[in-house]
């Protein structure tokens, strides 16, 4: 006894275990409060495995007092044991590895051999078990040691039934594969490679050995007579072991169960056409062809009542896109009785056509109907089994039909859409795109069953385990009855002591764990009891019992492999169909799970088979699933997100009323599911629409800065509607202004001084003209930010082209001076200002240089209408604004310069060296800090002193220009008051055409001039001499005579002479600003290099 103590101890620490659990729960369902997972649960990581499994030895099942009874029972029960494993291996491994054989088309037999070793040891294992059970069917009708008169053969023939058509099976996908053709390469090879003398790196005895198992290969599995060997050995069998007249007893009974099979299968056929009664037609004409092998029972109307059902079951579905047809079958096996074989074959073809004809035109009705079964079944399914309370013998009854309902619908829709699609395949028959739609219909509602199954597992688990039981007690309460009506026969003698072992054995194999096992050593020892003992039906409702006992107890399995849909691999190239269609309406999003379950399937069954092949084929079949997922689904996704954002920011530009119900709708489904489980792998829906949708605004945000706004609010409403949060994109709402690249302009001065006009004050370059409807520009700030990015050695660059290409220029221009006619007219000029100087007040007279200017359009003029004169100004304003553009990379890089030493303390900073060098900082930190100093110093001289590229130009060009060979040029400064005139009539007229719609030669200023008159006239240091023609008190004399004279003529004359005064006096005000501006700009040019 426990002490009270010990009891509160206890207590206390199952409360503290109780809160830890309580804790640990709420932490769990704190981290999933959304719930996202539990909408999208299709799959369960834990579940009971229902099956029980055996521990005691058959022997120990069917043990009594009756050592002979005991023995014919272990050993049939043994038997029937072996054929269910056999039945279950070949599904599992063998089917799978031969229908996935064309798949794995690239693997070598090397990786295969040990799935082919163990497919040629099951296919002996098949034969072995096969002649064993027959010999022992045989020896219990020779020997008659036990009565034989009125023993229920046919579950053993069931089983023999059973063992042979996994043997038709094996032999028709081995024919429908490439496994002969490279099996027999393979053997060639290995042939040639050991009778050639090469070494193959063993020893004799096991090269003989492995001659000998590839002989044995060849012969077992590789000829295709897997069949026909397995008749001829049983055929020999019974010739040996089984005299005439037992023959005939024997055969009665394998003919008695066909007929009966017959008849069952005529009734359910018609009525339940599932994959599992089509199966069995498999099974009874296989049974069919070893009925007249081994008794040569030709029977013909035996074989017109099953010609008759196979007319029905004409192609029976069996794995992979394998399909086996009955009349091939037959005519194989039985010619004798297939004579009219091309007349069965057309026969059973038109029953194909018109099985898909009419396939075809009621499915869409058979959509809905299976659609309503399986929606009422569901709702069932959630209603029964929402408790775990204990049943009663009624609730049993319901849940139990409703399990049973279950399995048939979902047989019923897997052997439809598998028959369907692989019929087409085989016949040659293509599917339209509505049929493939349908099919996924189909698709959808198999998993939409598995999927209520997988809530309710652990309440389904529970009733079957009920009910189980009660069936056991049911079967067990009517061996029991059986019992008593032998005990209690007044009759009773010895020959009945053989029913009564049978039927102790019975009892004692029912009463226990509901087992394989068992349940076969019971149906073994009821079929050892004769009819007459049972009272009226019993027998057939103790089958039904135990039959229906193990569906219950498969039912889990039965209903995987019913919603089982890895037969996709085969038909993978209508699964992009699937995923192209649209995902935005709520119920297709709903669905996409369940399609998703069959990818799972999928990658299952490659997962196991990619063992027994030595590749990888799901890796690829993953890889590509996941694209087209993200192609079709979440891209599509993304862009019809994005799409409704931005109507719904546009919605004032829409002039149409849109119904917001119909029109574009975007369902939230696919982003609440979220979760995509693909296999092992989770592809999130929220993530990659986020994803999607910032990196579209980032990357339309940069090819147009302006936009900012608008997709800044795009993503506010992203968050609002869908609850996406998309990265802020952190741009700068405009453009970072650069304008031409230095790089650009260096490589191409000779056309920017040609194509851009210079403004002095505001260090401005304004393009002359463009197509586009506005015109670049380029100042210090555009020079800056270009600096900046190509760093301030591009300064010194962009001096040495500039060099380069004054060079040039100077060379036209020395040749313009040289010309005669220029020069004569120079000279010419000269003497008579110096001869006239006093008459004209020390000035250079206007009119001289308005002279000049007309009279150069004497000499001709070029293409374009210009004179000489217009030309030469050209050149020298190309001069001026190469000079302009040095002027603008000294400010830019200054500029450039200051905006980074604002990242200094101060202008003498400390030596990061030395700082490291006190410190004992490594050597490679040392020079790296060296590199730093050199930089800042570098950073630093830029910033204070800066570059004088005016005085380094004006340096290397003076001493040529100064020269005594280039006297020509010394006359220069005589030509300027013509030049300033020329230049000023070109500005008037460049500043008329800016009003005008033709802006051809529009411009409003070009100081590119003043700056190449200044350069110029420094080079040939001319200042002094310019000066001394005090031009610029000319042109105001000029225009005060020009005044005085307008206005002596005002008081005068008419009206229309008027006009023409007020004329001329705009003009001249227009003539006089434009000197002033001129003079203004000339006056400053110079400043800069004195």
């Amino acid at each position: 006894m426990k002490t009270d103590v010990e009891k509160e101890a206890g207590a206390l620490v199952l409360r503290n275990y109780g809160y830890f659990f309580k804790q640990q729960y709420q932490d769990y369902a704190s981290v999933f409060k959304d719930g996202s997972f539990d909408d999208n649960k299709s799959f369960l990581p834990i579940q009971i495995d229902l099956a029980p499994k055996e521990l005691l030895p058959v022997t120990e099942l069917v043990v009594s007092d009756n050592p002979v009874m005991t023995k014919i029972l272990g050993i049939f029960t043994s038997l029937c044991t072996e054929i269910s494993t056999l039945k279950i291996e070949a599904f599992h491994r063998h089917l799978n590895f031969l229908s996935l054989y064309d798949e794995y088309s690239s693997s070598d037999v090397s990786h295969q051999m040990q799935s082919i070793c163990l497919l040629n040891a099951f296919v002996i294992r098949c034969n072995e078990t096969l002649n064993n059970v027959l010999s022992q069917v045989f020896a219990v009708f020779r020997e008659e040691i036990v009565n034989i008169n009125g023993i229920q053969w046919h579950y053993i023939i069931n089983n023999i039934g059973e063992l042979f058509t996994l043997l038709v099976l094996t032999e028709l996908l081995i024919s429908k594969c490439s496994i002969q053709t490279k099996w027999n390469a393979f053997v060639k090879a290995f042939k040639s490679q050991s009778s050639s003398g090469k070494s193959l790196d063993i020893n004799e005895d096991r090269l003989n050995s492995v001659n000998g198992a590839i002989d044995s290969i060849t012969a077992r599995v590789m000829s295709d007579d897997i069949v026909q060997s397995s008749l001829n050995n049983l055929l020999t069998l019974r010739k040996k072991d089984v005299p005439g007249k037992v023959c005939g007893t024997v055969m009665a009974e394998f003919t008695q169960y066909i007929k009966q099979a017959l008849i069952n299968l005529e009734k359910i056929i018609q009525d339940k056409p599932n994959s599992d009664n089509m199966y069995k037609c498999i099974k009874i004409n296989a049974l069919f062809v070893l009925n007249c092998h081994l008794f040569s029972n030709n029977d013909k109307k035996l074989f017109k009542g099953l010609s008759e059902i196979n007319a029905k079951a004409h192609s029976v579905y069996i794995i992979g896109n394998a399909i086996w047809f009955p009349e091939q079958f037959l005519h194989r096996y039985v010619p004798s009785l297939s004579t009219n074989s091309n007349k069965l074959s057309q026969t059973m073809l038109k029953a194909r056509q018109a099985y898909m004809n009419t396939k075809k035109v009621s499915l869409a009705k058979d959509i809905l109907n299976l659609q309503n079964i399986c929606t009422h079944w569901v709702l069932t399914t959630e209603d029964l089994f929402s408790c775990n309370n204990k049943l009663s013998a009624c609730d049993m009854s319901n849940h139990a039909k409703t399990l049973l309902d279950g399995l048939e619908i979902a047989s019923n829709l897997s052997h439809s859409v598998l028959s369907f699609i692989n019929l087409h395949l085989s016949l040659g028959v293509p599917l339209t795109k509505t049929l493939l739609m349908s099919i996924f219909e189909f698709i959808d509602t198999l998993k939409a069953l598995r999927n209520v199954v997988s809530r309710n597992y652990t309440q389904i688990i529970n009733s079957i385990t009920m009910i189980v039981q009660h069936l056991t007690f049911q079967a067990a309460s009517s061996i029991l009855d059986v019992k008593k009506t032998i005990i209690d026969d007044k009759r009773y003698a010895n020959k009945r002591l053989d029913e009564l072992t049978c039927i102790v054995i019975a009892e004692q194999a029912i009463r226990g764990a509901a087992t394989l096992e068992r349940n076969i050593a019971t149906n073994v020892a009821l079929s050892f009891i004769p009819d007459t003992t049972y009272l009226e039906d019993s027998y057939i409702k103790l089958g039904m019992l135990l039959e229906r006992e193990q569906i219950l107890l498969k039912f889990i399995n039965s209903i995987d492999r019913y919603c089982n849909c890895s037969w996709m691999i085969w038909h993978q190239n209508i699964i992009p169909l699937y995923f192209q269609q649209n995902f935005s309406t709520q119920l297709n999003a709903l669905k996409l799970k369940y399609f998703l379950m069959v990818i799972d399937d999928c990658m299952v069954l490659l997962e196991e088979t990619d063992k027994c092949f030595g590749k990888s084929q799901s890796k690829g079949f993953m890889s590509n699933i996941q694209n087209i997922i993200t192609e079709h689904v979440l891209n599509n996704m993304s862009q019809s997100i994005e799409t409704n954002l931005r109507l719904h920011i546009h919605s004032h530009l829409q002039l149409d009323i849109i119904n917001p119900l119909t029109f574009d709708m975007i369902k939230k489904s696919l982003l609440l599911i979220n979760n995509f489980k693909v296999n092992t792998v989770y592809m999130r829906v929220v993530p990659a629409v986020e994803h999607y949708l910032s990196k579209t605004y980032y990357n339309l945000t940069t090819v147009v800065l302006s936009d900012w706004k608008t997709y800044g609010e795009m993503r506010q409403m992203a968050q609002f509607k869908f609850n996406l949060q998309p990265i802020q994109d952190d741009l700068p709402t405009q453009t970072l202004e650069q304008g031409l690249d230095v790089l650009e302009i260096m490589r191409n001065i000779h056309i920017f001084v040609s194509k851009y006009q210079y403004n002095l004050n505001n260090q401005i370059f304004i393009e002359k003209s463009s197509n586009n409807k506005h015109l670049n520009s380029i100042n210090i700030r555009h020079i800056a930010n270009s600096i900046r990015t190509h760093g301030t050695g591009i300064m010194n660059t962009t001096v040495n082209f500039t060099y380069q290409f004054l060079k040039n220029k100077f060379f036209t221009f020395s040749q313009f001076m040289y010309d005669e006619q220029i020069k004569s007219r120079l000279i010419k000029d000269l003497r008579h200002f110096r001869e006239n100087i006093t008459g004209h007040g020390n000035t250079y007279p206007y009119k001289n240089a308005d002279r000049f200017n007309k009279g150069i359009k004497v000499l001709g003029l070029a293409d374009d209408g210009q004179s000489y004169l217009d030309l030469f100004r050209d050149l020298v304003t190309q001069i001026g604004n190469a000079m302009g553009y040095v002027r603008m990379i000294r400010s830019g890089g200054r500029h450039c310069c200051a905006d980074a030493t604002a990242f200094l303390s101060s202008l003498e900073p400390k030596k990061i060296k030395s700082l490291c060098e006190e410190n004992t900082f490594a050597a490679k930190t040392i020079e790296t800090a060296e590199n730093l100093d050199e930089n800042i110093e570098g950073l630093i001289s830029n910033f204070i002193l800066g570059t004088e590229y005016f005085k380094l130009l004006v340096e290397v060009f003076a001493p040529v220009f100064r020269n005594p060979k280039n006297v020509h040029l010394k006359n220069f400064f005589i030509i300027v008051p013509p030049l300033t005139l020329n230049f000023v009539e070109h500005m008037i007229l460049s500043k008329d055409k800016m009003s005008k719609k033709n802006k051809v030669g529009a411009g409003f200023t070009d100081d590119g001039f003043a700056m190449g008159v200044a350069y110029i006239l420094k080079l040939l240091d001319q200042d002094s001499n310019f000066e001394s023609l005090h031009w610029f008190d000319s042109i105001w004399n000029h225009i005060k005579d020009e005044r005085r004279m307008i206005e002596d003529q005002k008081n005068k004359g008419s009206v229309q002479l008027q006009q023409a005064l007020a004329l001329s006096e705009k003009k001249l005000k227009t003539l006089e600003e434009e000197y002033k501006l001129l003079y203004y700009s000339l006056t400053s040019a110079r400043i800069f290099f004195r």
